[in-house]
């Protein structure tokens, strides 16, 4: 699995601090230590063919968000960080899986990315822990509760 350079971007640790202890980054950087299990694709640890276990934070490559949403939905029990896109065609099948999302209140510049994020990031949690880990934090922003989705017609 080849990734691209914008695929290696990390969460900064101000925001990782506040989320509480981690069992699994099924997709951590080569040197990225935030979990007790960091699986690194460069050392052969392809987090999409591995068994997921525990609490599990996900910064998946954004080449392949798809495909990692697909697994921390499977797997039920995390957080999973992406950019705030609501008018794209994965977020809303995303956000009514999770139930919820929280939309960070302020930019966050990725480790090994340029100075500033023209994106907004939302914090997509499974679980009730996840929600409860982002809503005792003290990450600014806002949840919001998905009370209804309508998927998008096809053209």
């Amino acid at each position: 699995m080849e990734l691209k350079k914008n695929d290696k971007l990390k969460t900064p640790e101000w925001v990782l601090r506040e989320l509480g202890e981690i069992d699994l980054d099924p997709c951590a950087g080569i040197d990225t230590t935030i979990a007790k299990n960091n699986w690194a694709i460069e050392r052969g640890d392809n987090g999409l063919e591995r068994d997921w276990f525990g609490f599990v934070y996900c910064n998946p490559p954004f080449s392949q968000k798809e495909q990692w949403s697909q697994r921390m939905i499977d797997h039920g029990n995390g957080i999973l960080i992406l950019p705030e896109r609501g008018s794209a065609p994965w977020f809303g099948p995303l956000a009514q899986a999770a139930g919820c999302y929280w939309v960070m209140g302020k930019k966050i510049n990725f480790v090994g990315g340029p100075s500033s994020n023209n994106l907004g990031s939302v914090l997509f949690p499974f679980g009730d822990d996840a929600r409860d880990r982002i809503l005792v934090s003290n990450l600014p922003g806002h949840f919001v509760t998905v009370k209804h989705y309508r998927a998008r017609e096809c053209a």
